[in-house]
């Protein structure tokens, strides 16, 4: 009885193979093809790697320059950039901020002999275009520059972010930069 139903199953495979020999053997050709396809070669990264490019930046950090796109000086004192009256980043929206927006944080120093020289500088932003409240900084020191950014701007794989001073220093003594402000961090937060 086994016997029997041995043979009746192979039977039915040598009928089932037959079919598949016909029109379906270029398909089945294809997905051993696809099947057979080895994955890319990620041996070079780890999970501890951030994708590129990154929503938060250090801008001291040597993985942030090709973000860092105009308007940024050399790092000074390994942590922090000097940066021209407009300046520009190229960030990653954060997971899910095409639906829930983001918030646009810089975190920057506003010097002394900035403040002593020009009296305020007011700073705005950009993302693709579309403008963002300014704010004017009065007094020296540590700031952070907070937006809210609509969803509508971060649907795409990345954004460009503009900044701009209304007001810069040229320090003279052979040094032609138009300084704005002190940088040391930018990014695109989730909501």
């Amino acid at each position: 009885m086994a016997i029997d139903s041995f043979r009746r199953d192979v039977k039915h495979l040598s009928r089932l193979f037959a079919f598949i020999r016909g029109p379906y053997a270029f398909l089945l050709f294809l997905l051993g093809a696809l099947i057979a396809c080895h994955p890319p070669d990620l041996s070079d990264r780890t999970e501890e790697e951030p994708p590129w490019p990154a929503s938060n930046l250090q801008v001291a950090e040597p993985d942030a320059a090709p973000q860092l796109i105009s308007g940024w000086y050399n790092v000074e004192k390994n942590s922090w950039r000097w940066t021209a009256g407009k300046f520009a980043v190229i960030l990653r929206p954060p997971i899910g901020s095409a639906v829930k927006g983001a918030t646009l944080t810089l975190n920057f120093t506003v010097p002394e002999v900035i403040i002593s020289r020009l009296r305020s500088v007011t700073l705005s932003a950009s993302i693709e275009g579309t403008g963002l409240a300014p704010e004017t900084y009065p007094s020296p020191g540590k700031a952070i520059f907070k937006r809210d950014v609509p969803a509508r701007l971060l649907s795409g794989e990345t954004v460009r972010v503009d900044f701009a001073l209304n007001r810069v220093m040229v320090p003279g003594h052979g040094d032609n930069r138009e300084l704005g402000v002190v940088v040391d961090r930018v990014g695109l937060e989730p909501k």
